[in-house]
């Protein structure tokens, strides 16, 4: 962009259907630059195993080994147990793709949400509605959520690995 350029106007759209909010959450999938937080109760619906998601993931780990895909999770089950690409993807990318459970306080949060870099978001205030919102460009909200993440994050323990050890 050149710095003469005004920066973009946020954009906000409402969601009102789970699969709007699939929808968004694949669009910052693919527009996501360098860093990816997805903070979500179990990732089920999000179905972080499917193919189009693994490549959209893998692509953006790929391309610059500082890239972060960070991953907050209250329940880790479904991802232990029927998620093999994305363990794969792990073991590909170990300090790139983490995986968190949430504890204490974070644990009891019940919204759910994507950032993609800076400004993109996608959320819903409660994680068992289909209600949310997605904003594109709106570094003000982008900034929020990223602080509300890194407190979940804080809050949260490494606890999906590569292989069942752990190592």
């Amino acid at each position: 962009m050149n710095s003469l350029e005004p920066p973009p106007t946020p954009q906000r759209t409402l969601l009102t259907t789970r699969s709007e909010y699939l929808a968004a959450v694949d669009q910052l999938l693919a527009i996501a630059k360098s860093d990816l937080r997805v903070f979500d109760p179990d990732l089920l619906m999000l179905d972080f195993n499917a193919p189009d998601r693994i490549d959209l993931l893998r692509r953006l780990l790929a391309s610059n080994r500082n890239h972060r895909v960070r991953i907050a999770l209250h329940d880790v089950e479904y991802v232990n147990t029927r998620c093999a690409r994305l363990l794969r993807l792990i073991s590909t990318f170990p300090a790139g793709l983490l995986i968190q459970r949430t504890q204490g306080e974070a644990a009891r949060a019940q919204d759910c949400f994507v950032i993609a870099d800076d400004g993109n978001v996608v959320r819903r205030p409660a994680a068992a509605q289909s209600r949310g919102v997605l904003l594109l460009d709106d570094p003000n909200e982008g900034h929020a959520m990223r602080d509300r993440f890194d407190q979940i994050w804080e809050s949260s323990f490494p606890a999906v690995f590569a292989s069942k050890t752990g190592l």
